[in-house]
């Protein structure tokens, strides 16, 4: 598959292009060998709570960097994310944009203690008065490598605050892949959103909170689609996921300028793939049942699924060849540590079967 060779032994340069518009797939795990977003085997201690932290702090930068999440999942032991970044838009922000965006993400504890948090004008000044720095800044606010950068440094610093322990959250530096074409990215995305269910985590796709479909599910639920959700809208022309938006035709003047507002900001969005969401859905659960036949049986199963031709693009969707670039996507991940200790799991579940709660989660990456 293209694309594979680039996760080994490569540059980082060599793989991620800054000044390019280009979607990459994001991966990495804990490195303290325990579940640190999930339920410890040896302490039993829960921190499934910690899923949570994650993904309040990507949807937060997602609001500030010129980076676009396309999908995403945080499992107990590791985190995904298809991610795009955007030089595009970050070419388009005026200096003084670029101060604010930088100080809204950066830790600036000084000053945190001495105004509450609150953005100062001196520090505004501080950026905009040196073009440097606001290159530099323009530049890091569509880099892949410092997003994931400000989401996993302030999240080990509050799981260490909470463990009272110092090092490395993380193990080695994230990984990263190119996904150059249409086809790569639908798999890359599909391979995301299958992970708490071939884990073992989830049931259905609405199963679990903390990933990407979950949340994308909840705009078929109502009768507009949300316009400020923070990942990327599954599709974009004319609709937003697969759903027709609705404007009311007696709209205050605030209102109006409101739609404007949101359309403007719509407009420079992209979507990830030419797919309606009903169809990425059912898409997935023809992956899902693959790795789980089981679930054939659930009555979770949505009603009227899987008689129709799933299509990307006009063109019908090989499922077997998809199930393929999954097969080799795992493969790719996987390391003799997950092997190690999916067996120690498996010799606990032998062991105390009842009382040990157990997930799947090293043998699925």
């Amino acid at each position: 598959m293209h694309g594979v060779g680039e996760m080994c032994n490569v540059n980082r340069s060599e793989v991620f292009r800054a000044k390019e518009v280009n979607v990459y797939h994001a991966m990495n795990r804990t490195s303290r060998g325990i579940y640190l977003f999930g339920i410890d085997l040896n302490s039993k201690r829960d921190y499934r709570d910690r899923r949570v932290w994650y993904r309040d702090r990507m949807a937060l930068l997602a609001r500030f960097f010129c980076i676009d999440v396309l999908a995403y999942s945080i499992l107990s032991n590791h985190w995904h994310a298809i991610l795009r970044n955007r030089p595009d838009l970050a070419a388009k922000l005026t200096p003084r944009e670029i101060a604010i965006r930088w100080l809204s993400v950066t830790s600036r504890a000084k000053c945190r203690a001495k105004n509450g948090g609150k953005i100062t004008e001196s520090e505004i000044a501080k950026i905009v008065n040196d073009p440097e720095v606001v290159e530099e800044y323009r530049e890091r606010l569509s880099n892949i490598s410092w997003f994931v950068r400000q989401m996993c440094q302030t999240l080990s610093r509050r799981c260490n605050k909470e463990d009272g322990v110092t090092g490395r959250l993380f193990g080695n530096r994230f990984k990263l892949n190119r996904l150059p074409t249409e086809e790569e990215i639908l798999a890359g995305m599909l391979y995301v959103d299958l992970n708490p269910i071939r884990a073992g985590l989830a049931e259905a796709l609405d199963d679990f909170a903390e990933v990407s479909i979950s949340e994308r599910l909840k705009t078929l639920e109502g009768k507009t689609a949300d316009l400020e959700s923070w990942l990327a809208p599954l599709e974009l022309e004319g609709e937003v996921d697969g759903q027709q938006v609705v404007v009311a035709n007696k709209l205050t003047t605030a209102q109006i300028e409101e739609q404007v507002r949101k359309r403007e900001a719509l407009s420079e969005r992209l979507g990830c793939v030419p797919m309606k969401l009903k169809a990425y859905e059912e898409l997935l659960w023809h992956l899902a049942i693959q790795s789980r036949p089981e679930l054939q049986a659930s009555d979770r199963l949505p009603a009227r699924m899987f008689r129709s031709l799933i299509e990307l693009d006009g063109t019908a969707v090989n499922v077997e060849e998809l199930a393929e670039r999954h097969a080799q996507m795992g493969h790719r991940y996987a390391s003799p540590v997950d092997l190690q200790t999916r067996t120690a799991i498996y010799q606990r579940q032998i062991a105390d079967q009842e009382t040990v709660p157990i997930d799947n989660t090293w043998s699925i990456v």
